[in-house]
């Protein structure tokens, strides 16, 4: 079988929980946006974490907040769907085998992850689980073989302790870059990112090169505001990415990003989500957004 999901620190643990379970030939990748639009068709043999459903998949695994209207239509897939804080724990409460025991320190740190549990130490210092993610963020722009990264890491998470596996050159080498560039891009959120009421909104399409950095650090710096607007070009620059969250520190916002952005041909979680608009209709529709978390503070 294949495992299809999207290159991040809960689709890599998901990976790791199924690898364990099932007899899996290949990892691959597939844009949630792809196979919410059907440009992704899935055979018996395939198995989608983290991703949203499409039908003929062999297994299915998910959490996001904007499928669960979809589940009406789902009759009989096979695998597990839940409101929960990682697909990773879908994934494991599924299962419910001795063989994934080794990894519940795991799935603890990735649901506060995935979540946005997190502390400030957990984005200034992080360590263990939640450093690691950070190499495995989409968001921190650590590129360049991601994929052949994150096949790798997948299983040798399985050989050696944690301890070991953030010493191997291969997790050093981005674990040094994030902190070499955390400066600078500190310094573009200064330059980029502004606030709106209890928004911030962060528009970073002017930029040709972003240096990587930590997604929860614009909230350490705007501690007043209760939720980011973060925008960016899609691929090829074919459509605009917005990028909606909650603050993870200022609790209050009440939006609920996925179903919010889900109108927009988008989904995602109730704390945070995305959607792709045409470029001819981005401008009114970032405006749009943001001031209905404006209003619905």
């Amino acid at each position: 079988m294949r495992i299809f999901t999207r290159g991040d620190l809960d689709g890599f643990a998901c990976s790791v929980l199924v690898t364990t379970m099932e007899s899996v030939k290949e990892i691959m990748f597939v844009h949630p946006k792809d196979a919410q639009d059907g440009r992704f068709e899935a055979t018996s043999e395939d198995i989608l974490v983290n991703l949203p459903y499409v039908k003929g998949c062999g297994l299915w695994f998910d959490h996001h907040i904007s499928e669960e209207k979809k589940l009406k239509d789902m009759k009989g897939f096979k695998g597990a769907y839940a409101v929960a804080p990682s697909a990773a724990r879908v994934v494991f409460n599924y299962y419910r085998s001795p063989k994934l025991d080794t990894y519940k320190e795991m799935l603890h740190d990735i649901d506060r992850f995935d979540s946005g549990q997190l502390t400030t130490e957990d984005v200034v210092d992080p360590k263990g689980w939640i450093l690691l993610g950070y190499t495995l963020d989409p968001r921190s722009g650590l590129g360049p073989e991601f994929q052949k990264y994150f096949r790798w890491l997948v299983e040798y998470v399985k050989e050696v302790p944690l301890e070991k596996v953030l010493e191997h050159r291969e997790v050093k080498k981005r674990i040094d870059k994030l902190r070499a560039e955390q400066a600078e891009f500190t310094q573009i959120l200064k330059e980029h990112a502004k606030q709106d009421g209890n928004v911030v909104l962060t528009d970073l399409r002017h930029l040709n090169n972003v240096p990587t950095g930590n997604r929860f650090l614009v909230y350490t710096m705007f501690p007043q505001a209760n939720a980011e607007v973060r925008i960016f070009w899609g691929k090829a620059k074919q459509n605009v990415v917005i990028a909606c969250g909650h603050s993870i520190f200022n609790r209050t916002c009440k939006s609920n990003m996925g179903r919010m952005l889900a109108e927009y041909g988008g989904g995602g979680h109730t704390g945070a989500g995305t959607c792709q608009v045409p470029t001819e209709k981005s401008e009114q529709t970032i405006k749009e957004i943001i001031q209905r978390l404006k209003e619905n503070t």
